[in-house]
């Protein structure tokens, strides 16, 4: 009797064990499984918008130096400001989740991220190129955006490349 108790102690303690390390040990989404979601017009969950938000955030950490060397710069023409540009262009190739990512970011609401996620988005709102949920501040800058395409002057035409209104877009900067 004493070993059957001892037995049944030992396999009730095991399969508790088992069911603990299955629900603890859940791993995070990976930026390539929450992509795919994305692409497969899937619902995210807060578990997909935490990767979402880290992946952003360090985007935004390490791209902050460069947008602090651009603003620091009197115009976009200086040397400084030219490197910090091409820095930002390699940055942002190593990064190929980022333009879903931030979409995504951006159609969603701070409701919706839930508390642990709202508190990251805070964290990350002091960088500039931080994507914030849709209705959340001003932040609603494309990134590769370069430059405006104004109208053509009636009179001098020095230095115009192009005519008509829209965006110079350009994320090959080299």
């Amino acid at each position: 009797m004493k070993t059957f108790k001892s037995l049944f102690f030992k396999g009730s303690v095991a399969v508790m064990l088992l069911i603990i390390m299955t629900a603890c040990g859940a791993k995070a989404p990976t930026a390539e499984q929450v992509n795919a979601k994305i692409e497969a017009n899937q619902a995210l969950t807060e578990a997909d918008y935490s990767e979402i938000i880290d992946y952003c955030g360090k985007y935004a950490k390490e791209a902050q130096k460069y947008y602090n060397d651009i603003n620091a710069q009197p115009n976009d023409s200086t040397t400084e400001a030219i490197a910090a540009t091409n820095a930002l262009a390699e940055l942002y190739a190593v990064n190929p989740y980022l333009d879903n990512f931030s979409n995504a970011l951006m159609q969603t609401t701070l409701a919706d991220l839930g508390e642990k996620n709202a508190a990251k988005v805070n964290e990350y709102a002091q960088y500039e190129a931080f994507p914030l949920p849709g209705g959340e501040g001003q932040k609603l800058e494309n990134r590769n955006v370069v430059g405006v395409i104004e109208e053509t002057p009636d009179s001098d035409t020095t230095g115009v490349i192009s005519q008509g209104d829209g965006e110079a877009v350009n994320i090959n900067v080299k």
